[in-house]
């Protein structure tokens, strides 16, 4: 009796799966073997910051980071040169987020945040248009030069950042603060674009999502691989009384220059382990 009733069960279960089961539709705008429309990154959100005390912040430093797009780690950064339907380059991401889409309005030209920068001021910083005139008579014009920054001449990525240590949640934390484009023009000259205030582009980099070379289905976004410091980067400047770089004062050798950063990012380390007792 024990054997009848469960096997009407079993069969009464799986006559309610097959009617409340529907078949899955797909089409070539998918490009997967899972709907298009119910993946993860389109419904992405900015999860806000965690409330943070003054009185709980009890030590913090600021640092300037470079982060060179040619290493290993932060090729997700660079890549891909040419916008694909289902990924766009982090300068893409800022550039499309800046003029096209209106979600970046927190623009400036320095990491002071000083001078605000409008859609069209960056416009013409991206792209510049050189005018070849006659040598003999200037009021002709001989021909129009534009020159375009791509994503193929940004050699970094320079982000200014607070560490902190919280002492209600005892941990030690970095918050961006800033991010900027660095660039090298077709005279070898390399320069900052312009600075965005991290925090306002947010929204952006938290819609778009970046290469997984493990696994193609757990992609991470722009925002979470900036918080989980998923990315290799150098420092050259930490807050000091003179406001000066590390290549002011270690003149001497690139190598030098770089053993300073390693030292510095070793007191910040240890700074972490002291606090702790046991």
């Amino acid at each position: 009796m024990k054997f009848i009733k469960k096997s009407f069960l079993m069969l009464a279960a799986c006559l309610f799966v097959g009617s409340t089961m529907h078949a899955q539709v797909l089409d070539p705008t998918d490009d997967g073997i899972i709907p298009d429309p119910p993946k993860h990154f389109h419904h992405n959100r900015v999860v806000p910051y965690p409330f943070l005390r003054e009185a709980d912040m009890m030590w913090s430093h600021r640092h300037w980071e470079r982060i060179y797009t040619k290493e290993k780690i932060n090729l997700t950064l660079y890549y891909p040169e040419i916008e694909l339907p289902d990924r766009k380059s982090l300068f893409n991401v800022m550039v499309d987020g800046i003029i096209n889409e209106n979600t970046i309005v927190e623009v400036f030209d320095d990491d002071r945040f000083t001078r605000p920068l409008t859609p069209d001021e960056v416009q013409r910083i991206i792209m510049s248009v050189d005018t070849i005139r006659d040598p003999d008579d200037p009021s002709i014009v001989l021909a129009l030069d534009t020159n375009l920054i791509r994503p193929k001449d940004v050699v970094a990525w320079e982000i200014k950042s607070d560490w902190y240590f919280d002492k209600q949640r005892g941990e030690l934390k970095n918050r961006i603060l800033g991010i900027a484009p660095r660039v090298k023009d077709d005279n070898g000259d390399v320069f900052n674009l312009f600075w965005v205030w991290f925090p306002d582009a947010r929204y952006a980099l938290s819609t778009h999502v970046v290469y997984n070379m493990h696994n193609n289905n757990a992609r991470l976004t722009f925002d979470q691989l900036f918080h989980l410091r998923m990315f290799n980067s150098v420092i050259y400047k930490e807050e000091n009384v003179y406001d000066r770089a590390i290549k002011d004062y270690k003149r001497n050798s690139s190598m030098d220059q770089l053993l300073e950063a390693q030292y510095i990012k070793e007191k910040l380390r240890n700074m972490e382990h002291d606090l702790w007792e046991f």
